[in-house]
């Protein structure tokens, strides 16, 4: 009778370890939001495709990110475009000419800085979550609404791996929840990042 009791104890035991084990792993929904919220500096290569009903436009480069720098990105080294306050500041790099544009006049490399997006986690209402596995990755999926969107960027979604807490896509759909944008991030950073990447030369 002892030995059955000590056995039950055991079991019981390496039950409720088990059990408490995996609560410890789990995590609350809202930390990926709030992770992404802290960032204040990152850098990623990133690949957008835009489709319309014809084809398919492919834009590569590399983006960084620095709080109260600004955004920086890189079109394979040909261009540099600083995105500092109202303005952006064009260096083409290529033909050894530089420009200045209004902030209003870009509505295609703005649509893939995640800053933009995780801005929009706080002022929008509109926000959803769900999760979804993907090739044996989980991902969180955060569904926003474009605020001043347009009829062909009505909304996105971001696909932040559960693991990692960082974004790997995000996806942009016109009004009639189709597939226009997508953006894949790779090589997504949280490092330091030096000032002078910022620096209008």
């Amino acid at each position: 009778m002892r030995k059955k009791v000590l056995i039950l104890s055991i079991a019981l035991l390496t039950f409720i370890s088990i059990l408490s084990s995996c609560k410890r792993v789990q995590r609350d929904p809202n930390d990926i939001t709030n992770f992404l919220k802290d960032l204040k500096n990152y850098s990623t290569d990133f690949t957008m495709d835009i489709k319309n009903d014809k084809q398919v436009v492919v834009h590569e480069g590399k983006q960084y990110y620095k709080k109260g720098q600004g955004y920086r990105v890189e079109l394979n080294k040909d261009r540099v475009f600083l995105y500092k306050s109202d303005k952006i500041y064009v260096n083409d790099v290529k033909n050894n000419f530089k420009y200045t544009l209004d902030k209003d006049f870009d509505n295609i490399y703005r649509i893939t800085f995640v800053e933009q997006y995780i801005n929009m986690l706080s002022t929008n209402e509109g926000v959803k979550y769900d999760y979804k596995t993907i090739e044996g990755k989980n991902y969180q999926l955060i569904e926003l609404i474009i605020p001043g969107g347009t009829r062909e960027t009505d909304k996105a979604v971001m696909y932040v791996n559960t693991k990692t807490y960082l974004p790997e896509w995000i996806i942009v759909y016109d009004e009639n929840n189709r597939e226009r944008i997508k953006i894949t991030y790779k090589n997504f950073q949280c490092e330091e990042i030096d000032s002078k990447l910022f620096n209008i030369d």
